[in-house]
């Protein structure tokens, strides 16, 4: 009984202790809050990043300093954004992984951009973005009068759930309004868990030990009260299990249903890829997996079927990451067959870590060394009759069969 008691006080003075530290430490944080102070509301694209700003970004308990050039883009740092360049201009398209979780010298673009200085690269990737902004974001370039030579869109696997469920036309011109509600899955262990993630530190630091410890052993369960498991998230599930076509978002995929969200995925696709035609510019197209893949899916995931096919004919390249990070995978020792995600994602996350970032980055730089990025003449300056309905951009299928090739270009 007097060791019952003992233990009883001491877990209790620990508790207390870890509570009070724990707020003057998240007290002192500098952030602009769960999203930022760059974000701002957008009529066409339902929200953006403001230009021309500078803040720190949160993500995760962990913050970075956060810079938008002139055109409202995540950029090395503020700045102004001439019509033409003189170097060939990339544009980026995505969500949140291309936008970065991280410093822009760790960040996939960031790497990227700084490997090829002969390049200037437009990163237009926003989180939470899918192919109805892809549209958007090159359609606002268009109309500004911005020049680029290439667009690399970054396609993820939570853009079918939000082509079908978060994001809607709100008119014939393409704008975007968005859900009115977010359901996300939850039980009392998440609630428990993100609550002393929030507000215990130290118990927290305790809890991620054992967490590690398990998914190192590979157990692939680990719900930090972030919206479920993050090895079966209903977001990128389907490549490899039934999801439900009428629950809301985040639990399913109401109302187009998740055949539904593919098919319009590729309907703004299309319409990108015909827009950017018109211009002679051309268009590539990259996939990459999200913890749940690797963990439950094939490297020829239904994903990589999907825009493997939709890349014939339309892309100048085809880039699949899921082999580098199935390869990572199958290097794992027999008895921790789950240490791929800890060296390659931010723990408790779905998006890559700077190992992670540095694999994507070197893979999609061999790209670039094998079919280099040119200037190009806009066919809307010559007389359609002139090319023609002939020059289709084509190109070759990249496809990462390597990590070490993908290391290597880091």
């Amino acid at each position: 009984m007097l060791f019952l008691s003992s233990l009883i006080v001491s877990v209790a003075a620990f508790l207390g202790i870890d509570y009070a530290y724990s707020k003057v430490v998240l007290g002192s944080a500098v952030s602009g809050g769960p999203h930022g102070f760059c974000f701002s509301r957008d009529s066409v694209r339902a929200f953006a990043f403001r230009p021309n700003c500078s803040c720190i970004r949160p993500w995760l308990g962990s913050s970075y300093e956060f810079d938008t050039n002139s055109l409202g883009f995540r950029d090395e740092r503020v700045r102004e954004v001439p019509l033409k360049s003189s170097r060939p201009r990339i544009l980026v398209l995505g969500d949140s992984m291309p936008e970065g979780m991280t410093s822009w010298k760790q960040s996939v673009i960031g790497r990227i951009a700084a490997k090829f200085p002969q390049y200037e690269f437009l990163n237009g990737s926003v989180e939470g973005y899918s192919p109805s902004n892809y549209l958007n974001t090159a359609r606002m370039l268009f109309q500004d009068g911005i020049d680029f030579d290439e667009a690399i869109v970054f396609i993820d696997l939570s853009d079918a759930q939000d082509e079908a469920a978060f994001f809607h036309d709100a008119d014939s011109s393409g704008a975007v309004g968005t859900a009115s509600q977010k359901v996300a899955k939850s039980s009392w262990y998440s609630n428990t868990r993100l609550w002393i993630n929030n507000n215990l530190l130290l118990t927290n630091d305790v809890f991620q030990f054992f967490e590690k410890v398990l998914v190192r052993l590979g157990w692939y369960h680990l719900d930090l009260g972030h919206g479920g498991n993050e090895f079966d998230l209903e977001r990128s599930a389907w490549t490899y299990r039934k999801v439900s076509d009428t629950a809301p978002y985040e639990t399913g995929y109401a109302p187009l249903g998740l055949e539904g969200g593919i098919a319009k995925e590729k309907a703004k696709m299309d319409t990108l890829w015909r827009e950017l035609q018109q211009r002679n510019i051309p268009i590539s197209v990259v996939v990459y997996p999200w913890p749940a893949q690797v963990a439950h899916d094939t490297v020829d995931s239904r994903q990589v079927q999907i825009w493997r096919e939709w890349c014939q004919g339309k892309c100048k390249r085809f880039v699949d990451l899921f082999p580098a990070f199935f390869a990572i995978k199958d290097q794992c020792p027999h008895f921790q067959p789950g240490c791929w995600y800890l060296n390659d994602f931010l723990f408790g996350d779905t998006h890559y870590n700077a190992a992670g970032d540095a694999v994507v980055a070197g893979v999609i730089s061999q790209t670039l060394e094998q079919t280099s990025a040119m200037k190009h003449e806009s066919l809307l300056q010559t007389p359609v009759t002139k090319h023609g309905g002939s020059d289709s951009p084509k190109g070759d299928t990249i496809v990462a069969q390597h990590v070490s090739a993908g290391k290597a270009a880091n």
